[in-house]
């Protein structure tokens, strides 16, 4: 299909962290071959050369440009304004959401989080730009269902999309040479963090108990150094920061999976029907954060661990919820149908593009 049009999207893309970049993959995998990809980043210098030095697949056609270059949203090539993907705050692009806007280009605002912070009990002008911001998008999209459910207060329709990695093709690549589980650590929650270590030396337990290898896999440098630092025995699957394909075929193939603290190791496994444990060594119980979102709504709150809930990562809890999963029909797994979800949104957002 020849590439008449462009399209400008706007991300934290290019930084070198896998979750990002496995967002970006999949917007590349569906929109790529009708148009050509404009990136609007922070930092379009050094991000430019990242991904041109990393080629690839459809990365290296990506052309890279400055978040507050206002006139490449408004050129006659560019069909629409694609904000987001991830969890991003609504001021996120906000300079060139409202020239697009302007413009009259297609917005297409997709993975936002709208969380009672933006919802004021008693300011309605506070909600009329809120209501506003969110009402202006050609296809509006959140990835919980919290989210739809408070923007309905605010009288706007939000479509429910789960996140866009759920539908990333898995790239084939190496695996260990024995079953394994997958760790992810996240460094800026687990730097200095006491309960980390008791966590990680629950799942070591579990994993020598089973007969399983344990594989490290950091989802950023920072990541990658934190785990190196703590000396966590287990293979390094390391470096992979821009291979979020790869990543996803790696935890397809484990036997469990450990989130402390990344958001998309649990999409990756769950979308490969993966038994996946969030460890939230920071927050007590329930919360709005996007770690704790995805188990809960998908009826898996017995998998998220909570720093209240700490005591009961034990090895033996690990085993039974474990053993638990793989009970036919003791989950109703509605998850497995997201990858579909993704398509059909991608299907809609084609249409609105090109009319």
């Amino acid at each position: 299909m020849a590439r008449a049009r462009s399209l400008v999207v706007r991300g934290y893309y290019g930084n070198g962290n896998c979750g990002d970049e496995a967002l970006l993959a999949t917007l590349l995998q569906y929109f790529s071959p009708a148009y050509r990809f404009i990136v609007s980043v922070n930092d379009a210098g050094r991000v430019a050369a990242n991904l041109k030095k990393k080629k690839i697949g459809a990365y290296a056609d990506v052309k890279v440009v400055w978040s507050l270059d206002r006139g490449v949203v408004t050129r006659r090539d560019v069909a629409g304004f694609l904000l987001g993907g991830g969890g991003l705050g609504l001021g996120f692009g906000w300079d060139q959401y409202m020239f697009a806007w302007r413009k009259g280009k297609k917005i297409i605002h997709t993975g936002v989080h709208v969380t009672e912070e933006y919802v004021s009990p008693a300011r309605d002008a506070f909600n009329d730009v809120t209501r506003a911001l969110l009402g202006s998008a050609h296809f509006f999209s959140v990835r919980h269902r919290l989210s739809v459910e408070t923007a309905a207060r605010l009288g706007v329709q939000a479509a429910y999309v789960p996140d866009w990695a759920f539908a990333l093709k898995a790239e084939p690549g190496p695996t260990p040479g024995r079953d394994y589980v997958v760790v992810t650590i996240r460094a800026d929650a687990h730097q200095r963090n006491p309960h980390t270590l008791r966590c990680l030396q629950s799942i070591a337990a579990f994993a020598e108990a089973e007969g399983l290898e344990v594989v490290l896999l950091p989802f950023d440098v920072s990541d990658q150094r934190l785990t190196k630092r703590l000396k966590v025995p287990g293979q390094m699957f390391g470096g992979l920061f821009y291979r979020p394909a790869y990543v996803k075929h790696l935890i397809a193939h484990a036997r469990v999976a450990f989130s402390l603290g990344r958001y998309h190791p649990i999409v990756f496994a769950m979308a490969s029907d993966v038994p996946v444990f969030s460890v939230d060594a920071v927050r007590r119980g329930r919360s709005d954060d996007k770690t704790c979102l995805q188990l809960i709504e998908e009826g898996l709150d017995d998998f998220h661990f909570p720093i209240d809930r700490l005591d009961d990562f034990t090895p033996a809890e690990i085993g039974r919820l474990v053993r638990r999963y793989a009970v036919s029909g003791t989950y109703s797994k509605s998850f497995m149908n997201n990858a579909a979800l993704v398509d059909a949104a991608a299907g809609r957002i084609h249409e609105i593009l090109q009319s």
